[in-house]
């Protein structure tokens, strides 16, 4: 009986510890790749004051939705809440749907639309956002960088512009305008209805030469009226020199909006120099006005000579003046008051401005 007694204790023992033994084995961790994270948006003025209202127009809370391919991001208020975006997180492809006047476009992201980004560099540091252990990255951005905090809890992979190792939960960036900064206000990791991820079909596909002929095709929606006085600014050129508009009464002024990563803009750029040469005795001024970077405008004219007075860190005032394409170009007769607008590009730019300017002159 004794020796019974000891064989049931031994089994007993050894199921007990084998049992231990597979309770203990680890089980791979499965991260939940679906879910939703909202962002609140934070803009930091860079070298131009930033007001309410710019904020505002910008937007201050965002929302992606996503399993482990697809992601969508759109912000919550702003300007424009009825566009968003699909990414493939496998590729990092972005495809931007865009509502205009009504018009649904599809538009791919292209590499001369996206800021030119260097190698992401991983650091030491770590902090946590709402629970979740975050590790820094930095990537170099124009002439600044770009900061990510990201975590590895989460199964999908997403970081605007950048394919990160982990997802975003916070990164800064600067705009030109301003320095903004999304840093994660709520994750919910839950299932996510497939049909949520689907590209829609009632957006026609375009590139971004082809929306801006879609744009060119109507009137400028902006204050360019005949007629009309526009409204002065005090804005600095490349060199520093202080430009007020009202200053230059007495003379006819073309005044051409553009920017770096604009096709048309580029292609027009030589026409407009020998526009400006024909006039270099007249009484007529050029101006340039961008919102890119000053020293991202200063790298680009070496590669791209712009002869006109060039304006840049100018978001405010083309937001003012409504600019919804790119170039527009508007010639002031001496009064200050427009004789005429294009918005886009053309093969004939330079004898249509110069039909604005002739009529400038003779007013």
């Amino acid at each position: 009986m004794k020796y019974i007694t000891f064989l049931l204790s031994l089994f007993l023992i050894f199921s007990c510890t084998k049992k231990n033994q597979i309770a203990n084995v680890e089980k791979p961790v499965v991260k939940p790749s679906n879910g939703i994270v909202e962002y609140t948006i934070n803009l930091e003025q860079t070298k131009q004051p930033l007001d309410d209202e710019t904020k505002k127009s910008f937007g201050t809370t965002a929302r992606t939705i996503f399993n482990k391919e697809t992601l969508h991001f759109q912000k919550l208020d702003g300007r424009d809440t009825e566009s968003f975006q699909l990414v493939d997180l496998a590729t990092g492809q972005e495809t931007n749907y865009l509502t205009f006047r009504g018009n649904k476009f599809a538009l791919i992201s292209t590499p001369e639309m996206i800021p030119p980004i260097g190698k992401l560099t991983l650091h030491d540091e770590k902090k946590t956002i709402l629970g979740y252990s975050c590790q820094k990255g930095t990537a170099p951005m124009g002439d600044s960088m770009m900061e990510i905090w990201f975590t590895n809890d989460i199964g999908a992979k997403f970081c605007p512009y950048i394919k990160a190792p982990g997802f975003a939960l916070q990164y800064s960036l600067n705009m030109g305008f301003a320095q903004v900064t999304y840093t994660a206000s709520k994750v919910s990791l839950q299932p996510i209805d497939a049909k949520k991820l689907v590209a829609p079909t009632d957006y026609k596909k375009v590139t971004m030469q082809e929306l801006q002929q879609e744009l060119m095709g109507g009137p400028p929606e902006s204050s360019f009226k005949k007629g009309d006085e526009l409204a002065n600014f005090e804005l600095s050129d490349m060199n520093g020199q202080v430009v007020k508009l009202n200053d230059l009464r007495g003379k006819v002024v073309l005044i051409n909006f553009w920017f770096i990563n604009c096709p048309p803009c580029r292609a027009e750029m030589p026409d407009l120099n020998e526009l400006k040469t024909e006039y270099a005795n007249k009484d007529v001024e050029f101006i340039g006005i961008t919102f890119d970077q000053k020293s991202n405008v200063e790298a680009f004219l070496k590669t791209l000579p712009f002869e006109f007075q060039i304006i840049p860190d100018a978001q405010k005032i083309i937001g003012e003046y409504g600019i919804m394409g790119f170039p527009t170009s508007v010639v002031l007769d001496k009064n200050g008051k427009i004789v005429n607008s294009k918005m886009g590009g053309s093969m004939n730019i330079k004898e249509e401005l110069k039909t604005f300017i002739e009529d400038a002159l003779k007013q």
